[in-house]
């Protein structure tokens, strides 16, 4: 039976096993009267049984477990390993009067903390339990400490991932704003920019480009007309063709663009794509007559994309044509207008994509025009996207 069990005390718990009574006693008064807390026992059962009751962690874990080698039921060594089964974060300390090398060494395979002579000197035997005590109690604020940052780390990923679903839908929403205000100039529906832009992601990353340089492409395709802001009403609409001077003046809608988007430090690579957007791989574009890899990589995926919704869409001059159509365009114009290895990704990807493609930009022009995130659209737009 146990013969000191105490309500739990803030004290440190030691609990300490021997067969014979005088000991225990003579162990209670020292250690009691040094600040610890004595939790005694006579066999190796009732204070493996009262152990497995105890809490395994917090302030009312035990500390450390000791133990005389020589007792009924098992031996000390035995007792100890089984007792750090039941209370892991204890250490172990045996006493014993019979010692020997061989014994050493098996007690320390089991894991004890120390092994003291018995009879014990009151020094080093207070001496080493405080020196257990304040081990545990060291790798306990540890763990303490490390469940903290761990809890802390959860926490900041769950607020920065708060914060960038914010982010993300405020650049939407910017996004959006500035190509509202293009399609209230312009004809074209934000179903066009949003096609041209899902396209042109799909071959970029058929090409091996990751984030975050993806979605910059992604957006640079999206706002490429943007700079049309700044080309006036009666060129930008104009029904009749274009004289040269008007032409002259319509091209720098790329540089327009450049210009607005790249003092916007979010959208400074978007900017590269809507600079570039015109310029083609043999020098023949425009703003600069850029040639061949000069030309942002991103700007060159989305004149494969631009071409193909071009000539798949309807215009006012003529009737969409079927994708296979212009696929054999595309391939035709490879290393004169488009980069071959851009046209290269744009041929390897299946025929059903660029259908779903066309089908997410339909819903989602629709759903922005209904919800106000964005209203670019006269009623005839809206109708031709539902």
């Amino acid at each position: 039976m146990s013969e000191n069990k105490g309500p739990a005390s803030r004290r440190p718990r030691v609990v300490y096993v021997d067969d014979e009574p005088f000991v225990l006693n003579a162990f209670r008064r020292m250690v009691s009267i040094s600040g610890f807390e004595p939790i005694t026992f006579a066999t190796p059962g009732e204070a493996l049984a009262w152990l497995t009751a105890q809490p395994v962690n917090g302030p009312d874990a035990v500390e450390v477990v000791c133990s005389d080698f020589r007792m009924p039921e098992m031996t000390g060594l035995e007792f100890l390993a089984a007792a750090k089964r039941v209370a892991p974060g204890a250490l172990r300390v045996l006493i014993t009067a019979h010692h020997d090398f061989d014994m050493a060494v098996d007690a320390f395979e089991v894991g004890i903390f120390r092994l003291i002579p018995k009879p014990w000197k009151r020094e080093l035997l207070l001496g080493t339990l405080t020196e257990a005590v304040e081990s545990v109690r060291l790798a306990r604020e540890n763990e303490r400490l490390n469940r903290l940052v761990t809890l802390q780390a959860e926490e900041l990923i769950a607020l920065n991932a708060s914060l960038d679903r914010k982010l993300a839908r405020r650049t939407e929403q910017v996004i959006g704003s500035l190509i509202t205000c293009l399609d209230y100039r312009d004809e074209e529906t934000m179903a066009h920019s949003k096609r041209v832009s899902l396209m042109t992601r799909e071959i970029a990353v058929r090409m091996g480009i990751s984030e975050p340089e993806l979605t910059d492409i992604e957006w640079g395709a999206m706002l490429h007309d943007i700079g049309k802001i700044g080309v006036p009403d009666r060129i930008l609409l104009k029904p009749a063709k274009l004289t040269p001077e008007e032409w002259t003046i319509m091209r720098r809608h790329a540089a327009i663009g450049f210009s607005m988007l790249s003092r916007i430090d979010f959208l400074a690579t978007a900017a590269k794509v809507v600079g570039d957007h015109h310029e083609r791989f043999d020098g023949t574009g425009y703003p600069h007559g850029k040639v061949g890899q000069d030309i942002y990589i991103g700007a060159r995926i989305f004149a494969v994309a631009d071409t193909f919704d071009a000539i798949t869409s309807d215009r006012p001059y003529r009737r969409a044509q079927s994708d296979e159509a212009a696929r054999e365009e595309i391939l035709r114009v490879s290393g004169t207008q488009l980069d071959p290895r851009c046209v290269r990704a744009f041929a390897d990807i299946e025929p059903e994509t660029w259908a779903r493609i066309r089908e997410d930009a339909r819903h989602w022009a629709a759903a922005h025009a209904a919800t106000g995130d964005a209203e670019p659209m006269n009623k005839a737009q809206y109708l031709s996207v539902i």
